[in-house]
C-alpha cells in the first residue's frame, strides 16, 4: 500500500481501522512516519515560498538602509569585561523616525535604543526613557511587544567595539553566506517541524484512551495496544489539516483543535466495527 493509500484510507475507511489493531507497531510508526515527512516537506516548502524570498530582499536592500538610518555613524560602543562604554556625551538617545516612530508610538515608546551607562538600572526611569531598550553599564535592558521587560548581564557578551562601520561589514558578510544559510535554514526548519509532528506519538499514548472506551461501550474486544495504532492513523488527517490552514497563514488554532478532528475521526471509522473479532490484537 502506498503513502498516499494509508493517508486516504486513515480518513474514512471503517474496514482498515478494523485491521490496524492486528497491525505489528512497528509497521503503523512507519506508516506514521512516512506520511509526517511528507507533511514536514510541505511545511517547510510553504514557510520557505513565504520567508526566504522576503529574507532574501531584507539583506540585499533593507538592512544597509536600516543600519545607515538608525545607527548614527559617529557612535562607537565598546563591550569589554562585561562593562559598555561610548564615545559620546550621555544619556544617548536613539529615536524612532516614520513608520517605526508611528509604530512606537502605538506601543506607548518613542526610541529605539537609549544608552546611559553612567547610572545602574532603574525601572522608573527605563519607563521615563519610552525607550524599546536600554543600555547600562552592565546590563541590557529589553522591552518585548508585551510590555516584559529582560534584562541580559553583559558579562556574558564577548569583547566587542560596534560602530556603523561594524554592522555594514557584519551585513555584508551575512550577504556573502546567504545560499548557506538559506540551506542550513531550510534543513533546520523541516526537523523542527517534523520533530513536531513526532513528538504527538506521546499525547497520542493518553489519546489511544478514546477508541479504547468506544469499543468498551460496542462491547468491542480492543486491547490498549490496538488502539494507540488506531489512533497513530487517526490522527494524520488531523495534522494533515492543521498543516493545509496553516501553509494558507492561519497559524492560531485552539490547542484542543487536533484532539476534535481526531475525536470525529475515530468516531466515524468505529461506527461501523460491528464485528468484534475484528478489534482483538
Amino acid at each position: 500500500m502506498t503513502t498516499f493509500e494509508t493517508f486516504k484510507k486513515s480518513i474514512y475507511d471503517p474496514a482498515f481501522y478494523q485491521t490496524v489493531a492486528t497491525e505489528p507497531l512497528g509497521s503503523v510508526v512507519r506508516s506514521y512516519a512516512k506520511v509526517t515527512l511528507i507533511l514536514s516537506a510541505l511545511m517547510t516548502i510553504g514557510l520557505g515560498v513565504l520567508v526566504v524570498p522576503a529574507g532574501v530582499s531584507f539583506l540585499k536592500e533593507r538592512a544597509p538602509e536600516l543600519v545607515r538610518g538608525y545607527y548614527p555613524a559617529e557612535l562607537v560602543v565598546t563591550i569589554e569585561k562585561g562593562e559598555a562604554t561610548i564615545n559620546m556625551p550621555e544619556p544617548y538617545i536613539i529615536s524612532g523616525k516614520g513608520e517605526a516612530l508611528v509604530a512606537l508610538k502605538k506601543e506607548g515608546l518613542e526610541n529605539i535604543l537609549v544608552i546611559d551607562t553612567t547610572r545602574d538600572f532603574e525601572k522608573k526611569t527605563f519607563e521615563d526613557h519610552k525607550t524599546i531598550a536600554l543600555l547600562t553599564k552592565t546590563e541590557l535592558v529589553t522591552r518585548s511587544d508585551k510590555g516584559r521587560i529582560t534584562i541580559q548581564e553583559l558579562r556574558r557578551v564577548p569583547t566587542a567595539t560596534i560602530s556603523q562601520e561594524f554592522l555594514l561589514s557584519w551585513v555584508e558578510n551575512v550577504r556573502g553566506k546567504i545560499a548557506y544559510i538559506i540551506i542550513g535554514g531550510v534543513l533546520v526548519t523541516f526537523i523542527v517541524v517534523a520533530l513536531g509532528y513526532f513528538v504527538y506519538l506521546i499525547p497520542l499514548l493518553l489519546f489511544a484512551l478514546i477508541p479504547l472506551l468506544i469499543a468498551w461501550l460496542k462491547k468491542t474486544p480492543l486491547s490498549y495496544g490496538g488502539a494507540y495504532k488506531m489512533s497513530l492513523y487517526a490522527i494524520l488527517p488531523a495534522l494533515a489539516l492543521k498543516t493545509l490552514l496553516n501553509l494558507f497563514g492561519v497559524f492560531f488554532l485552539p490547542s484542543y483543535f487536533t484532539l476534535l478532528v481526531f475525536m470525529l475521526v475515530i468516531a466515524l471509522n468505529m461506527k461501523e466495527a460491528e464485528q468484534p473479532k475484528l478489534f482483538e490484537n
